[in-house]
């Protein structure tokens, strides 16, 4: 609680400052997340749990000009049945800047408007968690698609803590109906600065490439996609002088929409993979799919609403999921 005080005055108190010596008008923006997620996981594969609380995250703010910004503020998730406090304050703070086909960002900022990662890789719920990157990300845009970079630092290393980082690219493309989307990162996490008996600097990595058809414009529905492609994923723990552990495997996603109603099925054949923060289906089923009805009562231009209730299939059960998230920009 005193470190959420001191960083709130800190906060308030820069900006303040900031306001003055720029003369510039003091911007903000305010986000609520409502979420509630219950997981009715029974299989070797996940664990059940629900996830039930509230995000409100805020940020303070100036314009230098159309094309440079600076942010400040927090990101709070309270969770139902905790106690407020018990879960640390994410820091907002960065600069930005978005000029013609280029974008860059530098600081600590929201994780997925700027990094929208498939599940497999960034799961839910280290979203929930964990929704602000400390880094670096730059992005190119044309006519055609984008491109992007980011590097997110995970923890610095001490007495206590490993070095451990994330970075990695993003991209898609479209040309007509079809299109290509690629992700990938590299997870690396080294020692403590006193080395620990039997602990060793460890690598994974994970990519995911698509190549998809829109048949939206084609029948009467808002949206019909198809997806389909490879997903691999690569380990290696370098204190047993093994390679890496190479993993290969299917991959689909499937997209159906009609006015708030829809279905998302996704589909991954073959090996079990190590992915470091996506979901643990993908890590240790052989085959899973998952498919996710939703239907999204609110969809307004600040506010939406969906329910969304999941199958997850795999060789021992089915499994449920019920999920509401709700999102409001003030």
């Amino acid at each position: 609680m005193h470190m959420f005080k001191r960083l709130s005055a800190l906060i308030i108190i820069c900006f303040f400052f900031v306001s003055i010596l720029h003369a510039q008008t003091l911007e903000y923006s305010l986000k609520y997340d409502g979420i509630a997620d219950n997981r009715e996981y029974f299989s070797p594969h996940h664990d059940a749990e629900t996830i039930f609380g509230s995000r409100l995250g805020f940020a303070l703010g100036t314009s230098i000009d159309s094309i440079h910004q600076f942010r400040a503020g927090l990101s709070y998730f309270y969770e139902f049945g905790g106690s407020f406090g018990e879960l640390p304050p994410h820091l907002i703070m960065y600069y930005s800047v978005d000029h013609h086909k280029w974008a860059f960002k530098i600081g600590a900022f929201p994780r997925k408007e700027n990094i929208p990662y498939p599940n497999a890789l960034i799961s839910e719920k280290y979203e929930y968690y964990n929704p602000i990157v400390d880094g670096l990300w730059v992005k190119h845009k044309s006519k055609n698609g984008n491109f992007g970079l980011f590097a997110d630092w995970v923890s610095r290393q001490d007495s206590n803590r490993r070095e451990q980082f994330i970075a990695g690219f993003f991209g898609n493309l479209r040309y007509g109906n079809f299109t290509f989307e690629d992700y990938f990162y590299l997870f690396h996490k080294a020692g403590r600065i006193f080395k620990v008996e039997g602990e060793h600097i460890e690598d994974s990595m994970g990519a995911i490439f698509l190549l998809g058809y829109d048949f939206s414009d084609k029948v009467p529905l808002d949206i019909l996609s198809v997806k389909t492609g490879t997903m691999s994923s690569a380990f290696r723990n370098r204190g047993d002088g093994s390679d890496f552990d190479i993993n290969t495997s299917s991959y689909s996603e499937v997209v159906v929409d009609y006015k708030g109603f829809g279905l998302e099925a996704f589909l991954k054949f073959g090996s079990p993979h190590h992915f470091e923060f996506g979901s643990n289906y993908y890590n240790s089923a052989t085959n899973y799919v998952r498919t996710r009805f939703y239907f999204t009562p609110i969809n307004l231009e600040r506010i939406q609403g969906r329910f969304m209730y999941s199958l997850h299939f795999t060789a021992e059960r089915m499994d449920h999921q019920q999920q509401f998230l709700l999102s409001y920009m003030f």
